[in-house]
């Protein structure tokens, strides 16, 4: 349920989000089990799996329901509850593991769930009146995985607020096709965090964003003596 989202969290992952890797709060990374840091992009590989594997999940209720292995109502319960862990884990891997979260943190996961409920029950009601084909709905369940990134880049921006970093710039993957808005976003350049949106947001990709974010301390400005 929406109000018990801190001990849910409990049950799907902990300090320890996977057996090789965790989190250094010193330095505001994560380490392997040798210690080693890992860099920005394995961590982000680390995410997509997840998102993967997620995706996959969700492809197999829709399929199970679709085929009549199962009934509606245990499609969307089986799919809500996915979706609700998997938002759950992104935002805690962005924001350093569990013992980092925070009341708030828990409440913003709870304010963007209530939002993906909301998109699902508008598909779970085209499914429903048969508006929507199989194929099709196989193609979009995918969506409700990758919006679980979005989590994972708020996650990520609390903790770097909290750290100190006030800057942001939005950086374009350069194997993947991007919208004019996030083309305009990583014009801008390097901004106050909260001066463009994080990747996923108000742009023509939604879900299927694939930008990233970089945050950077604001440099004091040396005067000469």
């Amino acid at each position: 349920m929406l109000n018990d989202l801190s001990s849910f969290s409990a049950a799907v992952t902990a300090d320890r989000l996977d057996a090789e890797w965790s989190f250094d709060r010193s330095t505001g990374r994560y380490r392997d089990e040798r210690g080693r840091f890992l860099s920005r992009k394995a961590v982000h590989a680390i995410v997509d799996k997840r998102i993967e594997k997620l995706a996959t999940k969700l492809r197999r209720y829709t399929r199970m329901m679709t085929d009549g292995n199962i009934d509606f109502d245990q499609w969307q319960e089986s799919v809500r509850e996915a979706i609700k862990a998997a938002h759950i884990q992104n935002a805690i891997i962005g924001k350093g593991g569990r013992d980092n979260m925070t009341a708030s943190d828990f409440g913003k996961i709870g304010q963007r769930l209530r939002q993906e409920y909301s998109y699902l029950q508008g598909f779970a009601r085209d499914l429903l009146e048969q508006r929507i084909s199989a194929p099709m709905a196989l193609a979009r369940i995918g969506l409700y995985a990758e919006s679980t990134r979005g989590s994972y880049w708020q996650g990520s921006e609390l903790r770097q607020q909290e750290r100190g970093y006030s800057l942001m710039r939005r950086v374009l993957d350069p194997m993947a096709q991007h919208c004019d808005d996030c083309v305009r976003y990583a014009r801008a350049g390097i901004v106050s965090i909260g001066s463009l949106p994080l990747p996923g947001q108000r742009c023509e990709c939604r879900a299927r964003c694939r930008c990233s974010v970089e945050y950077l301390k604001q440099q004091l400005s040396s005067v000469p003596v």
